[in-house]
């Protein structure tokens, strides 16, 4: 039996500018393995995703970087 401590991390994601920039990066973010939830703020340019193993924080910000957006870890 296995023990996956769940965790959140809080992203600012620079070129998010729209509707279809939000659904773009929550998709990318659900795509992530260990990935459970995506919250994107578009008037904040935010997005908090909840997550555990095997995700990882560098995980998840580099498979938003890699659709296109900047991201930068706040916490």
């Amino acid at each position: 039996m296995t023990n996956s401590a769940s965790s959140t991390v809080l992203l600012s994601v620079d070129g998010m500018g729209c509707g279809a920039c939000v659904a773009k990066i929550e998709k990318t973010a659900k795509a992530v393995e260990g990935v459970s939830t995506v919250s994107v703020d578009l008037a904040n340019k935010q997005v908090s995703i909840g997550f555990s193993a095997p995700a990882d924080t560098a995980t998840i910000a580099n498979a938003i970087d890699a659709a296109g957006y900047e991201t930068t870890i706040l916490g």
